[in-house]
């Protein structure tokens, strides 16, 4: 399976695009985007990511993340790209061309998790009567509402606004936040 799409970068990068070593100047491009082609290796269990010019793949996804990111969308794979090129695009990607060493790969953030899960990690944070207190003290209908949700069967969802609102209450940043949902689908039974 290979899908493509573009990475945008949020200000241009500037690549030196001939091989180390290569007799001549080097050839110097300015990079507003990429195209995006990723490509699923089932056999290693692993997404990779291809952007030309490069040759070399940036590994997206491995074994642990490999089924669930299988199911992510382009845009939700060209966002990974940005997340692992970091906030210097054009030393990761340069490091590609080059054939050097790049970042380890990150855990991929769930997109959502079970209640159970997040009221667990929560519990052994301390927090989880303070989430009860917030839902509890929010307007009506929206306290009823999301506490039927709270104490049902629903799931929480990493991009939700309310997922976001209760972070903030509780002092998470979005790295915290992140960690939190890792950290709770890791929980095993």
């Amino acid at each position: 399976m290979i899908v493509e799409t573009a990475v945008f970068f949020p200000s241009p990068v500037t690549l030196r695009l001939s091989a180390a070593g290569a007799p001549g100047d080097p050839v110097m491009g300015s990079f507003k985007s990429l195209p995006l082609h990723v490509q699923a290796d089932t056999a290693a269990r692993e997404l990779r990511a291809y952007l030309p010019p490069i040759s070399n793949p940036l590994t997206l996804y491995g074994i642990g993340d490999f089924s669930d990111a299988c199911g992510d969308t382009m845009e939700q794979h060209a966002a990974r790209v940005l997340q692992l090129l970091g906030f210097d695009p054009a030393s990761v990607l340069q490091a590609l061309l080059d054939g050097g060493d790049i970042p380890a790969v990150p855990p991929r953030v769930p997109r959502e998790i079970a209640n159970w899960r997040a009221k667990a990690i929560l519990s052994g944070m301390g927090k989880l009567a303070m989430v009860d207190a917030l839902i509890a003290a929010l307007p009506e209908p929206q306290a009823t509402v999301l506490g039927l949700a709270w104490h049902g069967n629903a799931a929480l969802a990493r991009a939700s606004s309310t997922v976001a609102a209760l972070a903030g209450s509780l002092g998470f940043s979005v790295a915290d936040t992140d960690a939190f949902f890792i950290a709770a689908a890791a929980l095993d039974l």
